[in-house]
């Protein structure tokens, strides 16, 4: 007789993980033979509600020897037509030696079989049992996460995009992609902020909002009170910290020369730069730099709410100097691509043209930043890397227990922003001047992979030297967090692959790689952005999977949980402006008034803003791990190290914060959600 003692915990981190129907469990040993199944049970008790742990005898009578576990096999027997389950892990105790089995996975309808806990190459596989099990739960994966079907008109949403999943709508996402408690918890109470938020607003009436100040009404009743930078928001010095350093850190690069249609010149900005200097002379220094915007000409506006009129938005460029003090300064907003008359400086003799074409540069500055640097590079990159990852490879396959802790949040989030942001004539695309498809198609077109490797994409930008553009903080923090990260990664790769030959004979690994690469890049045009259809090196696969995690965790941080810091006083930096950009002379405060959203709209800005800033109640943030899906002491004691980098990072990041007045706090590692989960 064969004995075997298992050790089975509930997981209570989801919604509705325990279940009372009846648990079975078969047993596969290394030789291949199996157990019959066992029932799993303890009269008139409730064994596997959500968090409890248990422990079940198993006693193997028949002829035919089991031995050493390799494969767990669970199933649900009951009346139930949906049965549900979520084990997180098992031990089982076989002739005193203990076998781990992390799961972390739900048992559903169908049976789910779970191989020991080492995470193992298919090409070092032995079993012929373990490789027919990862064979067929990549074909059962490939089957129920399908890719959305490809779009053949730009009608259809998923139209000259990367691909996302395929949801049936009578069924729902997957068990697999469902929020924990507080995330849930989270998604009640900040739908509830919207609404609540909103509607008061709505309810002051459209005179409530008369001058600038007024706008702080409308976070009024939130736990919210003014920003930091409140009584300094028009002063330009705060405008340049803010494009510089705030939530759209990407968004500006060194410039070496003026494009074409920029019509600033030595006369515009003469007098802002240091005596005895010219723009020519100080672009070559390095110590002028542009964000150029006149890209956004191509791209859609969106209706006004409850109108037929469409938004403005400032096709603009912005020029930016760095001062002998460090500042990073406006010095010139060209507001209008070709046309000289619409270039304002510091130096205008109506000071509220200058204040108004700051508003105009930050209002397209803000639509650019929620579709593109958030919702495009962060999510839409997340869920495409997600879907492929759980399409392709087993839940024992190393890369699978790398990635899943970072890949899991974000699809639920992005169906909810499917069906209520991103579709034309959505509540925020009648609130947000750029249409939000419009935006990620627009960059999707030219999009590369290295654009969001953190070291190329600073290098490229010019922006890499720290003595020629200082208090640049997300590039310090950025690098420093990246550089921990792919040592992490590499750390944890190099344990598994020790050749670049290892890399090219993981045959999961290269139909990963082709169905992320072909399927979800480049159904469309061919064109895989960067992404390999086959990984030919270990440092190949280093440098897309510190993409994948970075973009997943703090590049998100980075670009989300600021917006209610910045968004919610408008006149700062709103998403839209309802009449076209001014003239010279035309600026005042009526004027500007009249330029900015008003009630409605700004109190719909205001309230996302607010959702999108809310952390869950159980977050989990980046170098923790939830989950022990590595068994391997070797990669638990990477995970520790990796643990205590962020933490030494952390503390360098605290220090330095403590001498400045706008603590850049986006990329403390202990506010860096490990997945994208709002």
């Amino acid at each position: 007789m064969s004995k075997y003692v298992l050790t089975i915990k509930t997981n209570n981190r989801y919604v509705l993980t325990g279940t009372n129907e009846t648990v079975q469990v078969k047993i596969t040993g290394d030789n291949g033979n199996s157990t019959d199944w066992h029932t799993l049970d303890y009269f008139f008790e409730n064994d596997f509600e959500a968090g409890a742990t248990r422990d079940y005898t198993v006693n193997h009578q028949d002829s035919n020897t089991v031995g050493p576990p390799i494969v767990i096999t669970f199933r649900l027997v009951g009346w139930s037509e949906s049965k549900n389950w979520m084990v997180d892990h098992v031990t089982a105790k076989h002739n005193e030696i203990v076998y781990t089995f992390p799961i972390y996975k739900w048992v559903e309808n169908d049976e789910v079989a779970v191989t020991l806990g080492k995470a193992e190459l298919p090409q070092n596989v032995k079993s012929d049992v373990v490789r027919k099990l990862r064979a067929s739960e990549i074909q059962y994966n490939q089957s129920t996460l399908q890719w959305n079907t490809k779009s053949t008109s730009s009608a259809e949403l998923g139209w000259g995009i990367s691909r996302f999943l395929l949801v049936d709508e009578t069924k729902g996402l997957p068990r697999l992609y469902s929020n924990t408690l507080g995330q849930k918890n989270r998604g009640s109470l900040s739908g509830l902020g919207v609404a609540v938020n909103t509607g008061v607003n709505l309810f002051r009436g459209p005179g409530a909002l008369e001058t600038l100040d007024d706008y702080r009404l409308l976070y009024e009743g939130t736990e919210f009170k003014d920003p930091l930078f409140f009584e300094d928001w028009k002063k330009d010095v705060e405008f340049g910290r803010q494009v510089l350093t705030g939530i759209s850190p990407t968004a500006f690069q060194r410039c070496t020369s003026l494009p074409a249609y920029c019509n600033i010149t030595e006369q515009h900005v003469g007098r802002m730069l240091e005596k005895g200097k010219t723009l020519a002379s100080e672009m070559a220094a390095g110590k002028i730099y542009i964000a150029d915007y006149k890209y956004t000409s191509s791209i859609e506006r969106n209706k006004i709410l409850l109108s037929t009129k469409l938004f403005s938005c400032a096709d603009c460029i912005g020029l930016f100097y760095v001062t002998a003090a460090g500042d990073f300064i406006p010095v010139a907003i060209q507001l209008i691509p070709g046309d000289a008359e619409s270039v304002f400086t510091p130096s205008e003799e109506n000071s509220y043209d200058w204040l108004l074409a700051k508003i105009y540069f930050r209002s397209t500055q803000s639509t650019v930043h929620e579709w593109m640097y958030h919702f495009f590079l962060t999510h839409g990159l997340s869920e495409t890397f997600s879907v492929a990852t759980f399409r392709s490879l087993p839940h024992c396959h190393p890369l699978y227990k790398l990635l899943k802790p970072h890949l899991t949040a974000v699809v639920s989030i992005n169906e909810q922003a499917r069906k209520v942001l991103i579709p034309p004539g959505s509540l925020a695309n009648q609130a947000i001047s750029l249409s939000a498809i419009g935006t990620v198609r627009h960059f999707y077109k030219e999009f590369n992979l290295s654009d969001v490797d953190v070291e190329h994409n600073i290098k490229t930008r010019g922006v890499d030297d720290p003595t020629l553009l200082p208090n640049y903080h997300y590039r310090d923090d950025a690098l420093d967090i990246w550089n921990a990260l792919k040592t992490y990664v590499s750390r944890v790769i190099k344990f598994f692959y020790n050749t670049n030959q290892d890399v090219k004979n993981d045959f999961e690994l290269q139909g990963w790689a082709s169905d992320l690469a072909k399927e979800g890049f480049g159904w469309q045009d061919g064109n895989t952005r960067g992404m390999p259809v086959k990984i030919e090196s270990i440092d190949d696969l280093i440098w897309i999977c510190t993409i994948i995690i970075f973009q997943s965790s703090a590049q998100h941080a980075a670009v989300n949980f600021g917006q209610m810091e910045t968004y919610q006083f408008v006149p700062n930096a709103p998403a839209s402006m309802v009449m076209p950009p001014h003239k010279k002379g035309e600026g005042s405060p009526q004027r500007i008034m009249d330029s900015l959203p008003g009630l409605s709209i700004s109190s719909i800005l205001v309230a996302f803003a607010y959702a999108l800033s809310m952390y869950a109640q159980d977050e989990v943030f980046l170098g923790d791990f939830p989950e022990d899906l590595f068994v391997e002491t070797e990669v638990q004691q990477i995970q520790k190290d990796f643990k205590a980098d962020l933490n030494k990072l952390g503390l360098k990041f605290y220090n330095r914060n403590k001498s400045l007045k706008h603590p850049y706090w986006y990329l403390l590692p202990d506010k860096i959600p490990i997945d994208i989960n709002i």
